[in-house]
């Protein structure tokens, strides 16, 4: 250990002299020569400590062998990892917070930076043990604990164990620079627990490699004798049936189904009771064409019985086709074809991230543990894992089109952005010299959002994507309008409420008691046959609130903790409360609830507040109306990308091109729709724009006919708002008036014939009336423009 101190000690000091500008050394080298000097502090230090330092010396040389071991096999990610004294030294821990501090304070990131500041020194296996644990961003160090972030690979895990070993080392504690000495009884305690934690290292380790690791690598050696028994044509394949599939590719079956292949294996024993795990997950085997069986010996004979298995992931909305849950045995070529259609070729299901990266070119890209088990399939990228992770990690090839629709977008939401920030300057000034005020500080929220859909960064990666600032764009204009709408429906009920948010209330019924969390007007489902309220008289048309009840009511009264309770207003009366939080499933704290124990209530956050419409504080009229100009202020953008006004701005085309070539997975894509859809919603006519919402809110509610109503009255005040004439499809539609749903929805694609959801609602419609020609015409216009 002597001798590997002095090696390290002798490349810092290598490196310095390297740095050195004259008389100015950099602070990243200066911190790792000077944060640990050659005087021991520890109580008898010398050959005990080197004695003492043999068990963990070999531990750390077991792991770090098991690390080199499995150094190409990927693994999944592995849970962030916590340590705190004593298995963690609180000396060295204490010390490293500093530096990384000093680190961050002057912006020193990923290393030693040359003159064009590049990184000298990069993490890796012949790195400085300290390197990882100072630069490494996602680890969290306090004096009494240091976390470190999820391990995705062997060389991960391998420079975690060496920055702990470090932290750990006798000499580097001895070596710290004002440490405080350790008695004997102390450091032995300590050792115990360290070597413990090697022990419990070295066995998850064993275990990761005898359940997963070994099994994974024997997989990869198979698929490759079998692929490249293939390409070659060599006597060695002849055992094998030809695989014709390849993970990642995208197939449909005779039965019409469609699906993606996650997996192959070669089947040598036939049979017939294999049972489907899901109805979206199936397997399906697919036997050697017989008529090459009969110029085979009888070793030849055995392996025509072999047959290739494959597991497919079903779309979603094909599995309804399945008849049967078992595994099928395809007996023909012609059972299971490619699909070579683009509209065809995105297969929704769930278990699609837990495989695959992203959609690309026609099929989905495998993840390192894929790519690596399937290394010579055809989307498996190559044989090598390092060529597997260069093919993953590299950059996509996009088009100059969608090169351009990143940069309109990323510029224009950044835009956007500063429109917004604008009128938010002065709110927020006030806001440094009153930080309890609620309503400055919701301002200040707000703005800190707004901030967030700039393109700068303090984290390692330097942009977002197009694709995440506009989902940034899209749930902040959600949210404002969210917030601005259920304020003025509630402020239009607010005479007939009796309760507040946070009030501790009683069942007048079933005597438990709780505390106020929301209301509705009226109730939202048909509650006149429940419980309870017989003896309230139209109890349909009453308030009714969410209650979050006591846990030890509900056990006295139902049997059991309960979640909310659904109380009409007439069941409720209002209690002194002087005996503390009430003990509740919900955690109040973390939904911004607050405990008031002079009051006796709870206090809920400011944007609850808001949304209600309780008060707000001396700042409230100033709430209001920066959010009300924020609305005004986001309308006038999307309306301004919708008619292509502003060339500071993205247009529509921008949208397009991300949905059609920038989604790599179906939640990409459902932001780039989300975003389209939010534009097609918007109108300089904030009324009608409010009406539409009732409108939708009234359809979510079942209640057709008062929809139809409201979005009937809104195309007549005004005949070019086609998301009314596509929300007035959709209610047509729901109520079997399929006629009128298409007129409606004809008339939104009059007024934009790329409305995918009105081209989606026709096919529906020509569906049902076995018009399947029609549909088919339909659905394949839908899918050109959105084929997500």
């Amino acid at each position: 250990m002597a001798m590997l101190h002095h090696a390290l000690r002798r490349r810092s000091i290598s490196l310095t002299v390297h740095l050195q500008r004259g008389n100015i050394v950099s602070p990243a080298c200066y911190l790792q020569v000077n944060a640990f000097s050659s005087q021991s502090n520890v109580v008898g230090a010398g050959k005990k400590n080197d004695q003492a330092n043999r068990v963990p010396k070999t531990l750390y040389r077991q792991l770090l062998s098991w690390c080199r071991r499995y150094d190409n096999v990927p693994f999944n990610p592995l849970p962030p990892v916590t340590l705190s004294p004593p298995q963690v030294d609180p000396i060295a821990l204490k010390r490293l917070k500093e530096m990384r501090a000093f680190l961050a304070a002057n912006e020193i990131k990923g290393g030693l930076m040359d003159d064009e500041g590049e990184d000298m020194i990069k993490f890796g296996q012949n790195g400085h043990p300290a390197h990882y644990a100072m630069y490494k961003e996602d680890i969290v160090v306090k004096e009494d604990m240091i976390t470190f972030p999820e391990i995705g690979d062997a060389n991960e895990l391998r420079a975690t164990i060496r920055s702990i070993y470090w932290l750990n080392n006798k000499n580097t504690i001895a070596n710290v620079k004002g440490a405080v000495g350790t008695t004997e009884e102390q450091s032995n305690k300590s050792t115990k627990e360290q070597i413990s934690l090697a022990f419990d290292a070295m066995k998850s380790c064993n275990q990761l490699s005898s359940s997963e690791l070994d099994s994974r690598r024997s997989k990869r050696e198979f698929s490759m004798k079998v692929r490249q028994g293939q390409s070659e044509g060599s006597s060695e394949s002849a055992e094998f049936p030809n695989v014709e599939y390849h993970v990642g590719q995208v197939v449909k079956h005779r039965d019409k189904w469609r699906g993606v292949v996650v997996g192959w294996a070669i089947d040598k024993e036939k049979n017939n009771d294999d049972r489907l795990s899901s109805l979206t997950t199936k397997q399906y085997s697919l036997k050697e064409d017989e008529t090459s069986s009969t110029d085979r010996n009888n070793e030849d004979l055995d392996a025509t019985k072999s047959k290739v298995k494959y597991t497919v992931l079903v779309d979603s909305n094909d599995a309804s086709l399945l008849q049967s849950s078992k595994t099928v045995t395809i007996e023909t070529q012609d059972d299971l074809l490619p699909v070579d259609d683009p509209c065809l070729q995105r297969i929704h299901n769930n278990l699609i991230k837990q495989y695959f990266t992203k959609f690309s070119s026609g099929h989905f890209v495998p993840n390192n543990v894929v790519a690596y088990v399937f290394g010579l399939d055809k989307f498996g990228a190559s044989a090598g894992l390092d060529a597997a992770n260069e093919t993953s990690n590299a950059e996509p090839k996009s088009s100059p089109e969608l090169e351009q629709s990143n940069l309109a977008i990323t510029k224009g939401v950044q835009e956007i952005s500063r429109r917004l920030l604008s009128p938010l300057a002065e709110s927020i000034g006030q806001q440094q010299e009153n930080d309890d005020d609620e309503a400055l500080s919701m301002i200040s929220l707000m703005s800190s959002h707004v901030e967030s859909m700039s393109m700068k960064k303090s984290s390692a990666k330097e942009l977002d994507s197009a694709i995440s600032l506009l989902a940034k764009l899209y749930h902040f204009h959600v949210k404002i309008n969210s917030l601005l709408w259920a304020r003025n429906a509630n402020e239009q009920h607010e005479q007939h409420i009796n309760y507040k948010l946070g009030q501790v209330v009683k069942h007048k019924v079933y005597g438990f008691k709780g505390v106020i969390a929301a209301w509705d007007p009226k109730p939202r489902m048909d509650v006149s046959n429940w419980d309870g309220l017989t003896e309230v008289e139209n109890p349909q048309e009453k308030p009714f609130y969410h209650v979050y009840p006591d846990v030890n009511d509900c056990i006295r009264v139902f049997g059991g903790p309960r979640h909310f309770r659904y109380v009409c207003q007439d069941n409720l009366e209002l209690i002194p409360h002087n005996e503390g939080p009430l003990d509740l499933e919900m955690d109040m704290d973390s939904e911004g609830w607050k405990w008031d124990g002079e009051r006796g209530r709870y206090i809920p956050s400011a944007e609850m507040k808001f949304t209600f419409g309780e008060d707000l504080g001396e700042h409230e009229t100033m709430l209001v109306a920066a959010v009300r100009n924020l609305r005004k202020l986001l309308t006038e953008c999307l309306l301004e990308i919708r008619d292509e006004g502003n060339n500071d701005l993205f247009s529509m085309d921008d949208l397009f091109c991300q949905l059609q070539v920038g989604a790599e997975n179906l939640e990409d894509a459902t932001v780039v729709q989300d975003t389209i859809r939010e534009i097609w919603k918007e109108t300089s006519n904030c009324d009608l724009r409010n009406q539409l919402d009732n409108g939708i809110a009234e359809l979510m509610e079942g209640n057709h006919e008062l929809s139809l109503d409201t979005f009937t009255n809104i195309v007549a005040s005004d005949p070019l708002y086609g998301e009314a004439w596509n929300k007035k499809a959709t209610v047509h539609y729901m109520m079997g008036e399929k006629d009128d749903s298409i007129k409606s929805a004809e008339e939104a694609l009059k007024l934009d014939k790329r409305n995918f959801q009105a081209l989606a609602g026709m096919g529906l419609i020509e569906m049902d009336s076995s018009r399947y020609e029609k549909a088919i015409e339909s659905f394949r216009k839908c899918l050109l423009i959105n084929p997500w």
